[in-house]
């Protein structure tokens, strides 16, 4: 076995022997070292050096997050926001990767409560960076107007809560229009728009909303349902 597959194969040991996300370096390499040399055949000297050469490989590749000095967070399966205190650059990085949950708020336990407040938070603030803290359909960049749209609603789909790919910046008055049904997007993102509209204000805000403009990442990439036309 390679040492990268060993690594993690002991690192998803020690969070489901600890039951916690959070690995502490020396802990880890008190508990996994032997196993690790045993299933890579490794009988080198410096195995230790090894070991944090492909803990930093890891890092760098944006599955393996620094907690806090000797402490890491590995990211290859999804993290529970409600399970454990974990720092922002965290929850940050399992949303770029598609890999942080988010459950039904749970208003009973102030801790959990509080942890899927923070996890939304960080959702919204990654949308608004997304989409360069502007409306997609408009020009307004008042971050006080400024909404993490769901595309697929948060009741609708759990697994879609924490994915950025489904979630749209829109102003406040985009995101009404969008989700009354007056405006939609297309499978090509291009904007739909409701027709037979009688309120003049309506009108000038459907004349003003402008073609959809693309995110920085995370591409709106499922089917997006078209809602209300025609009525």
């Amino acid at each position: 076995m390679l040492w990268r597959e060993a690594v993690i194969n002991a690192i998803h040991r020690y969070n489901e022997r600890h039951g916690t996300n959070i690995v502490k370096r020396q802990i880890f390499i008190n508990e996994e070292i032997e196993e690790i040399l045993t299933t890579t055949n490794s009988y080198g000297q410096t195995p230790t050096q090894t070991l944090s050469r492909i803990l930093q490989e890891l890092r760098d590749e944006g599955f393996l997050a620094f907690v806090n000095h000797g402490e890491y967070v590995l990211l290859d399966r999804p993290i529970s926001v409600e399970k454990e205190d974990l720092p922002d650059n965290v929850l940050d990085q399992a949303i770029v990767n598609d890999m942080l949950t988010i459950d039904n708020v749970i208003v009973s336990d102030e801790r959990v409560f509080i942890r899927q407040r923070r996890g939304q938070e960080r959702l919204h603030r990654l949308t608004l960076l997304n989409y360069n803290n502007e409306c997609a359909l408009c020009d307004i960049s008042d971050k006080g107007f400024l909404i993490a749209s769901h595309i697929v609603r948060w009741a609708d789909d759990p697994e879609k809560r924490g994915s950025l790919s489904n979630i749209i910046c829109l102003c406040r008055f985009h995101d009404a229009l969008f989700e009354s049904g007056y405006i939609s997007l297309a499978d090509d993102l291009s904007v739909l728009k409701r027709k037979n509209v009688t309120s003049m204000i309506l009108k000038k805000v459907l004349f003003a909303t402008s073609d959809f403009k693309f995110p920085k990442s995370h591409y709106p990439t499922f089917r997006i349902e078209q809602m209300c036309f025609g009525n």
